[in-house]
């Protein structure tokens, strides 16, 4: 019969009923004396030979094939299964463990100076330790690399800072978790400004560690996180000093009369050709001239004037086609970027959005009514064509 896995959480159970416990040689040792039928049966399963590997028990009194209630048992536990959990002696021993340090994993550990375990969050030690897992994972957004297989935080500025996820007990138990809390919620808020926060984090950072010697940079953070805050504080002061509405509404104006230029350049560049529409479609109607009125070689001479004429126009609408065709799709080019500089500030400024609207709504309803302008020079163009066509064609069908 395959033998059960038993949770950290039992055994720490056991534990807290040991009493004179001590840590040596790398064990838990203790006298137990079986309080009720459960205990004996579960201290029965624990001693079987079994769970000698994921277990391991050194019974230096009592008899583990004969549990009862009242026998009294001298236990010296060694280290359980890493899968299982960790047992350690005290919190500087705990913090040894990079994965427990940083948070990168979730693993269950019971500290036996402190009688302390991990899934207690009402504890001082699991409390302040999730704390800082918190401000680690803040830290993530502000690195340039976080490598979790070494717990290892990397800032590139100049050069290359890495901080290792480093720190013992007496600067776990020192660490400010007010402060640790507000720089979390800092770094966490999304209102626009998450990057600009994020590089001025970074930057005191490194300007706070690049002295500290490499394993001693993550202690010196906790422990001087009222410093760290106040140099996020001071940077990011002048920040927003540099910041204003005026400012980015000028950005936004010197945008919007960049691309009001280009917009009209759409109509500009082809202002020649649009005069030239009722020239060579409607005049050009008037010149043309009865073939049945004449006879011989002037008749055949006037069909091919006729149809000379209103081949030049088909050409001139042609062309004034393309031109605006290749002017409709400038503006859509033009669209694009204005869309692509209005979410830029948007994301930039969120806060402002609704004050920056009408500037990048004027230059659309601009473009949009440049738009319908040139589909309105399409429409008259090929009409006025159709039109000296048809006369075209009443005056020289009867040389066909």
């Amino acid at each position: 019969m395959p033998t059960r896995t038993i949770p950290l959480t039992e055994l720490v159970t056991l534990f807290r009923q040991m009493t004179d416990r001590t840590w040596r040689d790398g064990r838990l040792c203790g006298e137990l004396c079986v309080p009720d039928q459960a205990t004996a049966d579960f201290l029965r399963e624990l001693l079987d030979e079994g769970q000698a590997d994921h277990y391991p028990c050194e019974v230096v009194e009592g008899d583990p094939d004969n549990v009862r209630v009242g026998d009294l048992f001298r236990l010296c536990f060694g280290r359980v299964r890493t899968a299982i959990g960790l047992i350690a002696p005290d919190v500087d021993t705990l913090l040894r463990n990079t994965q427990v340090a940083s948070g990168t994993e979730t693993t269950h550990w019971y500290v036996v100076d402190r009688d302390e375990a991990s899934w207690e969050a009402d504890k001082e030690i699991p409390r302040r330790l999730q704390v800082v897992h918190q401000f680690v994972k803040a830290l993530e957004g502000t690195a340039s690399i976080f490598d979790a297989r070494n717990a290892r935080i990397v800032f590139l500025r100049d050069g290359r800072l890495d901080v290792p996820i480093q720190f013992d007990g007496e600067v776990l138990l020192a660490c400010d978790e007010k402060i640790a809390q507000e720089m979390i919620t800092q770094l966490k808020l999304e209102d626009g400004h998450t990057d600009q926060r994020h590089e001025i984090c970074a930057t005191a950072i490194c300007e706070m560690l690049s002295g500290q010697p490499k394993e001693k940079r993550f202690a010196v953070l906790l422990r001087g996180l009222a410093e760290f805050r106040q140099r996020f504080v001071d940077g990011y002061k002048l920040f927003a000093a540099s910041f204003s509405f005026e400012k980015v509404r000028d950005q936004a104006e010197s945008i919007r009369i960049e691309y009001l230029g280009k917009i009209h350049k759409t109509f500009s560049d082809i202002q020649g050709q649009l005069l030239g529409i009722p020239i060579s479609t409607i005049v050009v109607a008037t010149q043309f001239k009865d073939v049945e009125a004449l006879t011989g070689p002037a008749r055949t001479g006037q069909m091919w004037i006729n149809v000379a004429v209103i081949a030049g126009a088909f050409i001139f609408c042609i062309f004034l086609t393309l031109a605006a065709l290749n002017q409709k799709h400038t503006l859509d080019v033009l669209e694009e970027e204005i869309d692509r500089h209005k979410k830029a500030l948007e994301e930039d400024h969120a806060d402002i959005k609704a004050r920056l609207d009408s500037i990048f709504v004027k230059l659309t309803n601009r473009a949009t009514l440049h738009r319908i302008g040139l589909w309105i020079v399409f429409t008259i163009c090929w009409v006025a064509f159709f039109f000296g066509l048809s006369v075209f064609w009443m005056l020289t069908r009867g040389a066909f």
